[in-house]
């Protein structure tokens, strides 16, 4: 009896999987020029370098953004896993704390009276965007190969 077996090599998977690192890179950037340029320390002349980044919200993003990138660029089984789940969460993140118009504890709604500028609006929807490609990135990685090869089984 033959069963047949999905051949998944990492050289197969591996331009998507750098497409993911790139990717998480781009996202880490892209929060640092939020905090600093974007939103937080450009628009708050009384917020520090250190509490800005210090702030748990904002710590734990980086850190999560940063741990998917080394688990990625070290080629952890899990790793366009994690990828995905931490881009989801950003996404989940920043529509909460700045898409909803409603100021609910910490958040900062770009719309209504809270209305963002340019700038803010530019980092939100960037950081969005390359989150939703880090998802589709991780899809395609994950998807078989359709490789295929046959191998022997006792009957």
């Amino acid at each position: 009896m033959t069963t047949l077996r999905t051949a998944h090599t990492d050289k197969a998977s591996g331009s998507p999987r750098r497409l993911v690192l790139g990717l998480t890179g781009a996202l880490l950037a892209l929060l640092i020029l939020n905090l600093a340029v974007f939103d937080d320390l450009r628009l708050d002349s009384s917020a520090g370098v250190l509490e800005t980044f210090a702030k748990p919200q904002h710590l734990a993003s980086l850190l999560a953004v940063l741990i998917a990138g080394v688990m990625l660029a070290f080629k952890h089984r899990s790793a366009v896993r994690v990828a995905a789940a931490v881009a989801w969460t950003e996404i989940a993140a920043f529509t909460f704390f700045h898409l909803v118009p409603a100021e609910v504890g910490p958040t900062k709604p770009y719309w209504g009276e809270g209305m963002g500028d340019a700038l803010q609006w530019v980092g939100l929807v960037s950081i969005l965007v390359v989150s939703a490609a880090i998802v589709g990135a991780a899809r395609r990685a994950s998807e078989p190969t359709g490789a295929t090869g046959a191998v022997g089984v006792p009957a």
